[in-house]
């Protein structure tokens, strides 16, 4: 068979003949650059704006486009080795994906990767890079953050509009520098487009390729894994449709849940709007105060125990005649981690999060304790930690 390209080179001597003198001339660069569209069906649409046909995508144009570049960069100012060492210095936390032997050995680095490399790149910046590199590398990230938005307003564009007025001013320092020649790069210029399109055609997760990719592991990749290997369809479709059922029980479930929480609310009980759960046996049972004390590096576990056990009594006492009283028990039960589900969603999906609390011991080389934000208040924004909230070093 003869592919699209040898079969215009063959016609290429044939579309010169008889032209006359002065004229263009047909060239393998004519195919090239058109792609072999010499006559697009939208010429005489004088009211079609052709641009609009391409609209923003996160996972191409962001993630691996933009990121990468600016990946690039970094290592070129501060040599990969020293970039893979401070993405190794950083400690495991949660929603961090700790890279141990850094990033340059990944190889086929697909977006969810680029996501969690994109979460601690600023981190790993200073003190050696310079300041514009750094502001730079900052307002890309806003602007990749920000335009992952599921709801959009002015105030919000405003924001985007800012971070990219923020890159265009401190990118020239990859010019100076020497890593970059130019600029010109197209990933890049479509940024300018990303408020017009939000503005046209809504938010970017509706025309996202990333949903897409996602479905496929979702209705392809996973339920090939479940089959048997051997007349598959018949089972992936089995296998989707018990899933489908599931999905809808769990969605009945939720809309129990809600009922009875708005019931709950109107006769003045406060209901907890989310789910956690914890192992079945702990990873350290009967573990004494005194090793909790030590191993936790917690010096007010005791006192803090002693006023929560004092709360739980019908009638307690002060705040001083309880730190005076003797513990009942000398050892408790320790669990290292429990998932929590809040009644939230990101991207469409919900997240359950896991907060860990391990000590240093035999199986554990280093310490993890996770900090979790609990908002006390009506008045606290999630986003920016606005009004009253409480910060908790679990144990």
């Amino acid at each position: 068979m003869i592919g699209p390209l040898a079969r215009y080179q063959r016609l290429v001597p044939f579309l010169n003949q008889g032209q006359p003198k002065g004229t263009v001339k047909f060239t393998q660069s004519h195919y090239d650059v058109a792609g072999g569209m010499f006559d697009p069906f939208w010429k005489n649409l004088p009211l079609t704006n052709i641009h609009d046909s391409i609209t923003p995508d996160a996972l191409h144009q962001l993630y691996q486009g933009v990121l990468v570049h600016i990946i690039n960069w970094v290592q070129k100012l501060m040599s990969k080795d020293e970039l893979d060492r401070r993405v190794q210095c950083l400690p495991p936390t949660y929603g961090v994906r700790h890279f141990r032997n850094g990033i340059t050995s990944l190889k086929q680095v697909s977006g969810s990767e680029k996501k969690n490399i994109g979460k601690i790149l600023l981190a790993c910046l200073a003190p050696d890079i310079h300041a514009n590199a750094i502001k730079a590398c900052r307002a890309i990230l806003d602007f990749i953050y920000l335009a992952l938005y599921g709801s959009h307003d002015e105030e919000t564009l405003s924001y985007m509009e800012g971070a990219l007025g923020e890159w265009h001013k401190n990118r020239d320092y990859f010019l100076e520098a020497g890593v970059r020649d130019h600029l010109n790069i197209p990933k890049f210029h479509s940024l300018i487009h990303y408020v017009d399109n939000i503005r046209k055609f809504g938010t970017i997760n509706n025309y996202n390729t990333e949903l897409f990719e996602r479905l496929h592991i979702d209705f392809a990749k996973q339920g090939w894994r479940a089959s048997n290997r051997r007349n598959h369809f018949p089972q992936m479709i089995q296998w989707l449709s018990c899933r489908e059922k599931i999905l809808s029980f769990v969605s009945y479930q939720s809309w129990l849940q809600s009922i009875r929480v708005e019931s709950m609310a109107k006769e003045g009980v406060k209901a907890c709007t989310y789910q956690y759960t914890i192992a079945k046996f702990p990873a350290e049972p009967h573990k004494s105060l005194v090793r909790i004390v030590i191993s936790h590096s917690a010096p007010n576990f005791l006192p803090c125990l002693k006023l929560f056990l004092n709360s739980l009594l019908n009638i307690p006492q002060s705040s001083s005649r309880a730190l005076n009283a003797d513990l009942p028990i000398k050892s408790v039960d320790v669990w290292h981690q429990f998932k929590l589900r809040p009644d939230s969603q990101v991207d469409g999906e919900v997240v359950e999060e896991v907060v860990k609390a391990i000590p240093i011991r035999r199986k554990a080389a280093s310490s993890r304790f996770d900090n979790v934000i609990v908002l006390s208040s009506d008045t606290a924004e999630s986003t920016s930690l606005q009004g009253k909230f409480l910060c908790l070093s679990i144990l």
